[in-house]
């Protein structure tokens, strides 16, 4: 369908360009035919002022003004016409007048057509000569038009380019800031994963040794959490999860450090240089705060959590030993009867 339309539209075209140029060529021809008119009139004037008077070299005058028309009107055909015209009266002139009624004052008759047609002559080169230089300036302005369309394209497409590469960049920005998020995050509570523990340890034991200041980790693992798993299933169990850590969050300070080891259990990295009752008084908030009933899908679950602590640099030097000892003292609060906090030396 569009194919037709174009089809047609390209006819159209050609037919209103044609008639253009038919009204183009009639309208010349018409023009071409007053200048002959007013030509054979003024050759007559000549002829017929000759025979008594002198004006007839004024009126010749009209035959330059109406080859020079010629020339300017019709151009190529027009100085064909010019030059043609001219020779006749020449001719005529010499022959009826000079010659046959013997008017030796015709004379000048004679040179006026013979000078038109040097006249006519010069225009029609130097009109040439425009046209070329006219059609040169055209061509080197289409050329130039056509540089500029092309230089356009090429920066609309270098355009469209950066366009889409900063697009790229964007979307590449944010999947690095997803990839650098998942690395580092546990996607189930949002708290820091155990890579992000363990990272944060390290840095705190370097920034530590010179200064030994003192820190600790906060072992915390949940009391009989497989029974909610078992009983209540994985998705209750991940969103009670979830609510722990938002509750833990509420109490812990913002200098401090939450994170998630995986399974049940959670690690606080207490980043400041607090006293034994300060660190217990700290974490006992936190195991107090777990056994308010939880809310999870309108049913009311029960839970409690063991807390192993063990501090830099008196229990360990290393990520590593801080993690093995909280884990540990976590495990003698087990012993104990859970629901306690324990610190690697033995003090609760």
């Amino acid at each position: 369908m569009e194919k037709i339309r174009n089809v047609a539209d390209f006819t159209d075209h050609h037919i209103e360009k044609k008639r253009i140029l038919d009204e183009s060529k009639q309208f010349s021809r018409i023009k071409i035919g007053i200048c002959l008119l007013l030509y054979f009139t003024v050759i007559f004037l000549q002829v017929w002022f000759s025979s008594f008077s002198n004006i007839a070299g004024v009126v010749a005058q009209l035959q330059v003004m109406i080859s020079v028309c010629l020339v300017v009107i019709a151009k190529e055909k027009g100085y064909r016409i010019g030059v043609a015209i001219n020779l006749l009266a020449s001719t005529f002139v010499g022959i009826i007048i000079v010659l046959g009624a013997g008017n030796l004052e015709a004379i000048p008759g004679i040179m006026v057509p013979l000078s038109t047609i040097i006249i006519i002559s010069i225009i029609s080169f130097y009109g040439k000569r425009v046209d070329s230089n006219l059609a040169e300036v055209a061509a080197q302005k289409k050329e130039l038009s056509v540089l500029y369309d092309e230089l356009a394209n090429s920066e609309k497409e270098v355009l469209e380019q950066n366009q889409k590469l900063r697009e790229l960049n964007r979307k590449m920005k944010q999947r690095e800031v997803r990839l650098n998020y998942l690395a580092y995050t546990d996607v189930l509570t949002g708290l820091p994963n155990r890579e992000m523990l363990v990272n944060k340890l390290d840095y705190l034991v370097e920034q530590s040794q010179d200064k030994q200041a003192p820190f600790a980790v906060v072992f915390i693992d949940l009391d009989s959490f497989k029974k909610i798993n078992d009983y209540k299933g994985h998705h209750i169990g991940d969103l009670l999860l979830k609510s722990i850590a938002d509750r833990i969050k509420k109490i812990v300070l913002q200098q401090d450090m939450l994170g998630r080891l995986g399974g049940d259990e959670f690690t606080l990295i207490i980043q400041r240089d607090l006293s034994e009752a300060e660190i217990f008084e700290y974490v006992e908030k936190i195991r107090m705060a777990l056994l308010e009933t939880f809310v999870v899908e309108n049913m009311n679950l029960n839970i409690s959590a063991s807390f192993g602590i063990a501090r830099y640099p008196r229990d360990g030097v290393t990520a590593t030993e801080l993690l093995n000892y909280s884990d540990i003292a976590m495990y003698k609060a087990k012993e104990f009867g859970k629901n306690r906090v324990q610190f690697i030396n033995g003090q609760a």
